[in-house]
């Protein structure tokens, strides 16, 4: 009887009340094979293993055995009426830590001479150019209806929508294994979808890409991927990844990774900057969103005016992110990824800063192994094309830029500290071993289990020869960058630099970028002055080093150790009283004997929002608030002064900070249910040496409801005493009493 009721209820909770149809399985994961059973109330169940559902598909009668991977799409068909379900797909012992990505399409829609996307179709024939087909049916732009599921590594399906599909890339359309674009559209009832398909919570997307790798379908089928997140850690813009097993109508069809779509929902998806205003442009100035008339502007700056001249260096400063632009160039040419002429995105939104800044994408063909001696440098600094990569519009910015002495000084600087940390063969060998580590066991079953393009697909030996060759590469691109920096700079007299932070306690900038370790060791030059910022943690000081420049003209090794020490605590005894999270407040209060002047304290949060408070005081015994919103009851004798951070309601940590960079009070919090505040409440049944308590309370107001705890802890002392005397009375009442009964007894007994 439980197990029926069990089975009832499951079966109610994938019931859908509008199609009026019960399914006794989810999509989903199964270790083992199970009977699907299907029930209508008042319609025709109708089903088919591609998303074809018409008039004449099989009806569902009762069961299905599902004991493999499979993918059904259901209809209902009542009367003469027939509605579309939807596609539901059952993964049979199927083990993986990649997502999973299930297609339901018209098998004609692919491979249909006419109407395929995925094949020549008739008027290829009209090519003239070898291999070129720009009459095939892929390079057609159609779109194709299609359902799409994607579950994710626990096996929840995040996503179920009717999508278009389309055939993605550029020579790589050319391949018999091709890339997919997938498209939601109001056609589909599928504007946007919202899903967490790269770790980073809940977005919206229009579009994204799966991926076969491009041009390394064959070797790693993760390199631009690996060689993108490399860019990210110098904070470069990149598609993000997440690898995947695709499966088409119930086929394995292999590994892909799922990408982001470069367009303007991309942008605000990393930025939070809007769609509106954004330009998008590629290759020379191609524009996909926007207008290309600021860059044109930008162009012909450069044409009128020499970046010789300081003031000109500053007006282009303005219109493009120039670290930006030098992190994306270093990385291009050290992978030595001769595409990046035609692979060039770039764009600026009004929402932000009106600048240029430029995306790290399809990277597949750097990183070979035949090129690692290739002076790409050289190349993408020419005034000449000296090969097909690099006609004069495309090095016409690098080129220019370089006549900046102040640019060029960066460009090396940044070269060397990039071929230092990000890109030193340490490093990027640690991203392979991730990459090998995550992807190895999946490659296997790729490799095993599918059929299509198996003649193209390569093996997993010829895998791990792939991975090979990137560590060979990583290893002999660090000296010969090197050389090709010193050739093109005229650069000698290098020196090594040692950096070791002792500890996690502040951080350390070195040419404006933040050491990610707690080492560094590389090569810089002599000539070139290297900016260092140390930032100790607030509470804490530095020792080591105390120069804001590294000079180093004599010896030919420099090694600094960094120590982040601990200050010792404020003396001071103002506290943070209360923490209004639903007003955005913070109180402090004076517990001393005197006003206490606040001027270079600082507060700080737990994401590092800091307010420098400035010409501030607290009288004795007395409340000041810091609000973001003017929104709290404010009390005559109480001070209030602008906050320019929010406060978490769920968990958060405030700090207060004096003019020495001493801790003087904090807060830790971490609350279940989101009252109005957290605040330090008087304790009730003792004072003598007790500490402050803490409330989440929907009763405090800030500046306001704690001068009532004052008034309650006068009162409670107050009446402490008098019960104190009250005791004593009794008690010397009660001895004296006692003494008398005592010496009444003893005189009965005649013993005095």
């Amino acid at each position: 009887m439980n197990k029926f009721f069990l089975t009832f209820f499951v079966s109610l909770s994938i019931f859908s009340s509008a199609q009026n149809i019960i399914f006794s399985h989810k999509p989903g994961f199964y270790d083992n094979p199970f009977y699907l059973k299907v029930s209508s109330t008042n319609s025709k169940i109708l089903y088919s293993f591609e998303n074809n559902i018409n008039k004449r598909s099989n009806v569902f009668k009762d069961s299905l055995l599902i004991d493999k991977t499979t993918t059904i799409s259901f209809g209902i068909l009542k009367g003469d009426t027939l509605e579309k379900i939807e596609s539901k797909t059952f993964l049979i012992n199927f083990k993986t830590n990649f997502k999973v990505v299930s297609i339901s399409i018209d098998n004609n829609f692919l491979f249909d001479y006419n109407k395929g996307i995925y094949v020549k179709g008739p008027r290829a024939w009209l090519d003239t150019v070898a291999k070129h087909y720009r009459n095939t049916n892929w390079e057609r732009k159609w779109e194709r209806e299609h359902f799409i599921e994607v579950f994710n590594e626990d096996g929840e399906r995040i996503i179920s929508n009717g999508a278009g599909l389309r055939i993605f890339g550029g020579m790589t359309k050319y391949y018999p294994e091709k890339s997919l674009r997938v498209i939601f559209r109001n056609l589909y009832d599928s504007t946007v979808t919202y899903a967490d398909l790269f770790g980073a919570g809940s977005k919206k997307y229009k579009q994204f890409i799966l991926r076969h790798s491009g041009n390394d379908y064959r070797n790693t089928r993760f390199k631009d991927a690996f060689l993108t997140s490399l860019a990210q850690e110098s904070d470069l813009d990149i598609q993000k990844s997440s690898p995947c097993h695709l499966f088409i109508n119930s086929e394995y069809w292999g590994v892909y990774n799922i990408r982001e779509k470069i367009n303007k929902y991309y942008i605000d998806n990393n930025y939070s900057c809007g769609t509106n205003g954004i330009d998008i442009l590629q290759g020379y100035k191609t524009v996909d969103e926007g207008s290309s008339e600021d860059y044109q502007d930008l162009l012909n700056f450069l044409k009128k005016n020499s970046l010789s001249v300081q003031n000109n260096y500053q007006h282009i400063k303005q219109k493009m992110d120039v670290r930006n632009f030098i992190n994306f160039w270093i990385h291009q040419i050290f992978y030595a990824n001769h595409d990046a002429r035609g692979n060039i995105r770039f764009w600026k939104s009004d929402s932000l800063d009106n600048k240029f800044r430029w995306i790290v994408y399809d990277t597949d063909l750097g990183f070979g192994p035949n090129r690692v001696n290739k002076d790409l440098l050289k190349d993408f600094t020419s005034n000449r094309m000296t090969d097909w990569y690099n006609p004069n519009w495309a090095t016409f910015l690098l080129r220019n830029l370089l006549k900046s002495n102040e640019f060029k000084k960066d460009f090396i600087l940044q070269s060397s500290y990039i071929f230092s940390t990000t890109l030193s063969t340490k490093n990027i060998n640690k991203k392979i071993d991730e990459f090998v580590s995550r992807y190895d066991s999946e490659m296997q079953y790729h490799f095993n289990e599918r059929r299509r393009f198996q003649a193209y697909q390569g093996s997993y030996k010829k895998w791990l020869s792939s991975v090979n060759d990137l560590r060979y590469f990583a290893e002999k691109r660090d000296e010969n960058s090197y050389k090709h920096l010193e050739k093109k700079f005229n650069l000698s007299d290098s020196y090594i630099l040692k950096i070791n932070v002792l500890n996690d306690n502040g951080k350390v900038l070195i040419n404006n970028n933040t050491l990610k370790s707690n080492e560094l060791v590389g090569k810089f030059y002599k000539n070139y002055d290297i900016p260092i910022k140390i930032i100790p943690s607030f509470g804490y000081y530095h020792t080591g080093f105390s120069d804001s420049i590294i000079n180093n003209l004599e010896n030919d090794t420099l090694e600094i150790n960094i120590d982040f020490k601990k200050l010792a605590p404020s003396k001071s005894k103002i506290i943070i009283n209360e923490v209004d999270y639903v007003n955005e407040s913070i109180e402090l209060y004076n517990q001393e004997d005197t006003t206490v002047y606040m001027n270079g304290w600082t507060l700080i949060d737990k994401n590092n929002n800091s307010l420098s408070i400035d010409d501030v005081y607290i009288n004795k015994g007395n409340y000041f608030v810091f609000n973001y919103f003017d929104t709290i009851k404010k009390i005559d004798d109480v001070n209030y002064h602008p906050l320019n951070f929010k406060i978490s309601s769920v968990n958060e940590k405030i700090f207060l900070y004096d003019n020495e960079r001493k801790i003087v009070d904090s807060v830790v919090y971490k609350i279940d249910s989101i009252k109005s505040s957290y605040a330090r409440n008087i304790p009730i049944n003792t004072f003598e040496g007790e500490t402050w308590g803490w409330n989440n309370s929907d009763t405090s107001t800030i500046g306001y409801d704690n001068k009532k705890y004052q008034i309650l802890k006068k009162k409670l002392e107050e009446r402490l005493k008098k019960e104190s005397k009250r005791r004593k009375i009794f008690l010397f009442s009660s001895v004296g009493s006692l003494l008398v009964v005592l010496g009444f007894f003893l005189t009965k007994k005649k013993i005095i």
